[in-house]
C-alpha cells in the first residue's frame, strides 16, 4: 500500500532500515510499498503457476473472458518453466514449505498453448494459455467465474485504488508460523495509466508476477493489467497494450469476437474481448465466414434472431447461455 508519511517519519524509517537485522532487510522486498498489507482471501478466479518437475511454484495466473489463463511473460522465459495450475491452494507448513492442493484441484497447462512476449522496450511482459482438455475443468469455469477486461484507462493525475490477488512470498510469521508463503493473499494500492502499463502501489513479493489488477463493480472483476515487478511504484502490462490484447483476443481464432449482455465498462461495443458486443445477433452480423464467437454467460434478450449463411464457430467458455427470442416468444440455449 502507498506510505503516506511525513519527511521525519521517513527519516525514521531509514534509520530503521540501516540497523535492522540483514534476514529481515532480505525478507523485504522493494515491491512491498511501505507497511505490508496483504491479506489471505479465497474465492478469485486466479491459480498458482507450478513446475512439477521441480517442485517450485513459479507465479500466478489469471482467468481471462475467452477460457484462457495469463501470467507474466517471463514466467516461461528463460530459467522458469511451469506445467501445472493449482486452486484451493492450501496453508504451507509452519516453517513455510508450500504444500500442494487435492489432486482434484491440480490441472495439467496445455504447454502447445503458451504464447507469450517479452518485450520490454515496448512495455510487453505476456502469456497466454489454456489448460490441457483431456481432463474436467476448475470449479470457476463452471461457476462463470473469471475476469473481465476492462477498456478504461485511469490518470496519473486521478489515480485509482486497485486490489491484486496472488500468489507471492510471505515470510512473516502469524501465530508463530509461516503458513500464508505462497498462498492467495490480497493487497490493495492507487494506480493509473501509462502507454502501456499500469504503474501501481499494491504489496506485491516474489511470485506475484502474473497475478491481476483489478477492479471490483457491483461483484463483477474488471482487469487492468498484469503484474510484472517494480520496486514502487510497482509495473503491470496493461490489458489495453495493443500486442498483448490481440494475442488474448484471437486466440481461440483469429478475428474472434465476444458477447456479453454487460458490455464494456467504457466506450461502445466493438465485439473485441475489451468490448464485448451485448448482443449475439450483433456478432453475427459483424462475423467474418470462419470466425469464432464467444459468448459470456448469462441471459440474453433478442428482438429477433437469425443464423446468416456463413461458417461460423459459437462457443461458451463457461457453460451455457440462453437467448429468449421476443418475437417468437421462445428460448434457445
Amino acid at each position: 500500500m502507498r506510505p503516506n508519511a511525513y519527511i521525519t517519519i521517513l527519516l525514521i524509517l531509514v534509520s530503521f532500515a540501516l540497523y535492522a537485522d540483514p534476514k529481515d532487510r532480505q525478507e523485504r522486498m522493494s515491491s512491498i510499498c511501505g507497511e505490508d498489507t496483504r491479506s489471505p482471501v479465497e474465492g478469485y478466479p486466479v491459480a498458482r503457476v507450478y513446475d512439477s518437475k521441480s517442485g517450485n511454484a513459479i507465479c500466478t495466473a489469471w482467468l481471462a473472458p475467452n477460457g484462457y489463463f495469463v501470467t507474466a511473460g517471463h514466467c516461461t522465459a528463460g530459467f522458469y518453466t511451469f506445467d501445472e495450475l493449482q486452486f484451493h491452494v492450501p496453508p504451507s507448513s509452519c516453517d513455510g514449505y508450500i504444500k500442494l492442493p487435492a489432486a482434484k484441484d491440480r490441472f495439467k497447462v496445455d504447454l502447445d498453448s503458451i504464447r507469450f512476449n517479452v518485450d520490454l522496450e515496448n512495455s510487453e511482459d505476456w502469456a497466454i494459455f489454456r489448460l490441457r482438455n483431456d481432463a474436467a475443468l476448475p470449479e470457476l469455469f463452471r461457476n462463470g467465474h473469471f475476469f473481465r477486461i476492462s477498456n478504461r484507462t485511469v490518470s496519473r493525475s486521478n489515480p485509482e485504488e486497485f486490489l491484486n490477488v496472488g500468489f507471492g512470498v510471505e515470510m512473516r510469521s502469524f501465530d508463530g508460523c509461516k503458513s500464508r508463503y505462497r498462498t492467495m493473499l490480497m493487497g490493495k494500492g492507487e494506480g493509473y495509466s501509462t502507454d502501456g502499463y499500469l504503474i501501481h502501489f499494491a504489496d506485491t513479493h516474489m511470485g506475484n508476477s502474473g497475478s491481476p489488477l483489478f477492479q471490483k463493480l457491483n461483484e463483477i472483476l474488471y482487469a487492468y493489467g498484469t503484474h510484472r515487478g517494480g520496486g514502487c511504484p510497482n509495473v503491470a502490462t496493461k490489458v489495453l497494450n495493443p500486442g498483448f490484447l490481440e494475442a488474448l483476443s484471437d486466440a481461440p481464432g483469429k478475428g474472434s469476437l465476444y458477447v456479453d449482455a454487460r458490455g464494456p465498462d467504457s466506450g461502445e461495443s466493438t465485439g473485441k474481448i475489451n468490448a464485448p458486443d451485448r448482443s449475439l445477433s450483433r456478432s453475427l452480423q459483424r462475423a467474418k465466414n470462419g470466425a469464432t464467437i464467444n459468448v459470456a454467460p448469462g441471459d440474453y434478450s433478442e428482438d429477433t434472431f437469425s443464423i446468416p449463411a456463413k461458417s461460423l464457430r459459437i462457443r461458451a467458455p463457461f457453460g451455457g447461455f440462453s437467448i429468449k427470442i421476443a418475437k417468437e416468444g421462445i428460448e434457445k440455449p
